[in-house]
């Protein structure tokens, strides 16, 4: 890829809402783990949606079918944020509730004995509902950081073995601040027959995600951490989707993206969901003057340039502690 524009701060801030507010224009929003703002795209979807078409989507009246087209918008576009087929992708409340799903579905691949691996680096959201496959027997094992935070695949791999199932890893660390190497993970992980499941919630609003290249079964993210509104989003390699018990209605038993969503889903939210991709696309064109034509080129673009804006406005501090005795950086 050419080298791309600087972004265009000013073009970005014009298109959230929250900074021309007389209130929040007063504030610098700081607070990480309670989401980012949100675009005009999101806000300008949610209230059509729910000043036209809030009705029951997917029947044959004009409200119902523009309800149903919002929703497959988004189930057609935010995939390409994984880089992943349409139909793998699930939408949940919430990542932590997705695991929750997640580990019920898995109960029934489980014999007693069989191994969970989960780390001391992780959010509980990727600990705790793992964890508690422990009532149907199986054992779980700790990966724990080493003194200085960091996860060894030395120690997974004496960590790991015939009887694993399941490996638990963060993508990028709340807590240590590090970038684990997923693709290794799963490859050992691989080795001995043994599911991945990636915590994305602390990369993915930092970088763009690739699960061909991570080679992982299961990634999760929160849309509300990446300009959306309040949801879980879910990959789930279809092979593994297949295996699982399903967790939603009956009905629903035959269709990818229903399989593993309990209660009925957040109609307005997830057509708002599509004005993620709105705004990736707006910021693209404004600054690359084309479409992308592909909407996993759009996003590789428009990451690669805010990590490139990340990374000039970072690169003081990082030299100021790189230069000081005693910091690892």
């Amino acid at each position: 890829m050419d080298a791309l524009p600087a972004l265009d701060v000013e073009f970005v801030r014009s298109q959230f809402p929250a900074f021309s507010h007389p209130e929040t224009g007063r504030w610098a929003h700081l607070e990480n783990a309670g989401g980012s703002y949100v675009p005009r795209q999101v806000i300008d979807r949610l209230t059509h949606f729910f000043t036209a078409t809030k009705v029951q989507p997917y029947w044959d009246f004009g409200p119902s079918v523009e309800a149903g087209e919002a929703m497959d918008e988004a189930k057609r576009r935010l995939p390409a944020t994984f880089n992943a087929p349409a139909d793998c992708v699930h939408f949940g409340p919430s990542t932590t509730q997705n695991v929750y799903v997640l580990a019920h579905a898995m109960r029934p691949l489980l014999s007693p004995g069989d191994e969970v691996v989960v780390t001391n680096q992780d959010h509980e959201a990727n600990i705790g509902a793992w964890r508690r496959l422990a009532e149907v027997g199986a054992v779980v094992r700790e990966w724990q950081v080493d003194p200085d935070g960091r996860l060894s695949l030395e120690a997974l791999d004496e960590l790991i073995g015939p009887r694993t199932r399941l490996v638990a890893v963060t993508h990028a660390s709340n807590l240590a601040a590090t970038v684990n190497p997923v693709a290794e993970v799963a490859a050992l992980a691989h080795a001995v027959g043994a599911v991945v499941c990636v915590d994305g919630v602390s990369y993915a609003p930092h970088a763009a995600v690739d699960v061909d290249a991570l080679g992982c079964d299961i990634y999760l993210y929160s849309a509300y951490k990446t300009y959306g509104p309040h949801l879980g989003v879910m990959y789930v390699a279809p092979e593994l989707a297949d295996r699982l018990a399903p967790q939603g209605h009956e009905f629903n038993e035959g269709t990818g993206t229903g399989r593993l969503v309990p209660a009925g889903p957040d109609h307005a939210e997830i057509a708002a969901a599509a004005g993620i991709m709105e705004y990736y696309d707006a910021v693209h064109e404004y600054h690359l003057g084309a479409p992308a034509g592909d909407d996993v080129t759009t996003v590789r673009a428009v990451f690669e340039m805010f990590a490139e804006h990340e990374q000039a406005l970072m690169t003081p501090l990082a030299e100021l502690l790189a230069a000081r005795e005693g910091v690892r950086l």
